[in-house]
């Protein structure tokens, strides 16, 4: 049996529902009582040897990849390390090369990558004067529903959909630094600032015919991330920390497969029509469904399986951050002005001069901080050694690495 599923296809044979299950709660139980720390690592770990084959296949090209990342030429040389931030020219770089985007993403970052349905504009970040990589970017169709959000906004159901007003917004899906940069230098913020660059917002109106007011994103440790102190961003609060607990994807695509084809009523109604539920351009299609429905699908596939939906919870609370661009934007989002009335912050009129203004005296004071405590973490993140490594060994090696 072919499956083909939003962004890739694979064959499995005839499907067995009782070894389904079986397997599926298997790997619940092993990932449910895993740490954050421990299920992220998991996670990446399987990411590049579940298909060990191809993974050792691409090796020699992915560790091509290593050359071309940022690291200062002797970072316990603190005159010179300072002289180097200094000189730093970051710049954001679009790109439609989705495969060498996504394998350094996976590469430089201990979160899983999962393909963000709905729109995307990917890019890249680096250094104008040396042409290395300073970290990547995402952002994505906003997510549907976020309560600390939509408080905030004052949204109704009616402007995120009916009015169209959630495509005027978009989540960071893949806010990731390079390392040294990100631990030394305050790299994270530095990356996650540049979510809000002129080019993003010029992009997203060429691309999506949509002014964009606001970047959102979520941490993965709740209120404590890279995200706070950032003066582009409001903290908005907590997510509520109740979702399903995706299983690995060896597991999940089966039954996802299995579910529209014995389901199809169901799968028609509450995931193909989302689209015409929800407005045009919410993703659906050759960009697959909109954000949130994966959490349906599994709630579904634990419904099947006679699994109660809050046993699998993993109970992660992410905190929850927004970078309205616009003085007057919530009144825009609610449907209460015209776009011509928006009125921009001058923070986000200047752009990204103001950005790295601000981040270039932040780093200073992280790294001068850090080398006189004896704390700088000179090694390069980047996890091409992970293939065909234990699971045992590669948390021995990686785990302390996990959230840096």
């Amino acid at each position: 049996m072919s499956m083909k599923f939003w962004d890739s296809e694979i064959v499995q044979s005839e499907f067995n529902f009782d070894m389904g299950k079986k397997l599926l709660i298997s790997n619940l139980d092993l990932l449910h009582g895993m740490s954050v720390e421990e299920s992220t690592l998991y996670k990446k770990w399987s990411e590049f040897n579940d298909d060990l084959h191809t993974s050792m296949k691409r090796l020699p090209v992915l560790q091509s990849y290593f050359d071309t990342i940022w690291t200062p030429i002797d970072i316990m040389d603190k005159d010179l390390t300072i002289k180097e931030i200094l000189s730093l020219q970051p710049y954001v770089e679009l790109t439609d090369d989705t495969i060498r985007w996504t394998d350094i993403r996976k590469l430089i970052s201990s979160m899983e990558f999962t393909p963000n349905p709905g729109r995307n504009v990917k890019a890249f970040v680096k250094d104008r004067v040396s042409g290395k990589l300073l970290g990547v970017i995402s952002l994505g169709s906003d997510v549907t529903s976020l309560g600390v959000r939509d408080k905030f906004i004052g949204w109704t159901k009616d402007n995120k959909f009916k009015d169209g007003k959630l495509n005027n917004t978009a989540i960071g899906t893949s806010i990731v630094p390079t390392q040294p940069l990100g631990f030394n230098f305050l790299g994270g913020k530095l990356i996650a600032a540049l979510t809000t660059s002129p080019i993003f917002r010029s992009e997203w109106e060429t691309k999506y015919n949509n002014t964009l007011v606001a970047v959102g994103t979520t941490s993965l440790y709740g209120a404590s991330s890279q995200y706070n102190g950032i003066p582009h961003f409001k903290t908005l609060g907590e997510s509520a920390g109740k979702v399903n607990i995706k299983p690995d994807n060896k597991f999940y695509d089966p039954w996802h497969q299995w579910l529209k084809e014995t389901h199809s009523d169901w799968y028609k109604k509450n995931i193909s029509d989302e689209r015409e539920r929800n407005g045009a351009n919410m993703g659906y299609g050759t960009n697959g469904p909109v954000s949130g429905v994966k959490q349906k699908i599994i709630g579904k596939i634990f419904k099947e399986c006679g699994i109660k939906n809050d046993t699998y919870h993993h109970g992660f609370k992410r905190g929850v951050y927004f970078a309205p661009m616009y003085e007057n934007g919530n009144q825009y989002l609610c449907n209460k002005i015209e776009v011509k009335d928006l009125v921009m912050k001058p923070k986000f009129a200047e752009g990204d001069d103001y950005t790295i203004r601000w981040w270039k005296d932040k780093a200073i004071k992280r790294y001068t901080t850090l080398h006189t405590e004896n704390r700088l973490k000179n090694e390069t993140l980047f996890y091409s050694n992970i293939i065909g490594m234990q699971w045992e060994d590669c948390k021995t090696k990686y785990l302390k690495d996990i959230g840096r």
